[in-house]
Order: structure tokens, then sequence, then C-alpha cells
């Protein structure tokens, strides 16, 4: 019975590695293919603790928690740098209230739009 939870969990943890690469080579595949660079926001260390602090639903919290947002951002950075895509790693402060274009409030409702144009 051990050895069927332990291979379980290997497959799993298999699972979450390949949705990961994939995942990684579609953001890379389109970023290749339109010129473009690829821009992450440089999120600390303890990201799942801050975002969980405020969700009451316990199964939502244990997700979140446990998902692999640096060894996703390292799997996505690892794949850019084999084929020579340039890498833009972001302070996250911000990104979802400033125009990166204008440096204006972005206006919510119900989508997101720059007061000073459209340019989102």
């Amino acid at each position: 019975m051990f050895y069927i939870r332990k291979l379980k969990r290997l497959r799993e943890r298999d699972k979450k590695v390949d949705i990961r690469r994939k995942l990684a080579k579609l953001i890379f595949k389109e970023a290749f293919e339109s010129k473009s660079a690829i821009v992450l926001e440089d999120l600390p260390r303890r990201t799942p603790e801050h975002m969980v602090k405020d969700i009451k639903d316990k199964q939502l919290r244990l997700r979140i928690y446990r998902s692999a947002f640096s060894s996703m951002k390292n799997a996505v950075i690892e794949k850019a740098r084999e084929f020579g895509v340039p890498v833009i790693l972001v302070n996250p402060s911000y990104t979802s209230t400033v125009c990166p274009i204008h440096g204006a409030k972005i206006v919510y409702q119900p989508l997101g739009q720059c007061p000073k144009g459209w340019c989102l």
C-alpha cells in the first residue's frame, strides 16, 4: 500500500513537471515566432503565502499554495535562454494598476482601460 501511494505522488509530480515544460514551450514558441521578448513578474520567494492570506476557501488556498510559481518562471527562462529569446523580469508592484505606456492609473469598469487612450 505504501508503494502505491508513493508511485501516485511520483506520477503526479511528473505530470506537473510535464505541464510546466509544455506551457514554457508554448510561451517561448510564441515569443520566438513573433520576435518578441518575454516579460515576467519577478515574484518574491513567498508569493503563495501572500496570496492565500485573505482566502477563506480551504481547498483554493491549498491549490494556490501548492502551485509552483518559481519553477514555472524558471522553466520559461531556461527555455528562452536556450534559444536566445530575451526575458525581462519586472517588479510586480503596481503592474495591475498603472498603465505601462502612459503611467496613468488604470480604470476598471469591468475591463481595465487607460484614461489617456486605448493602449491595453
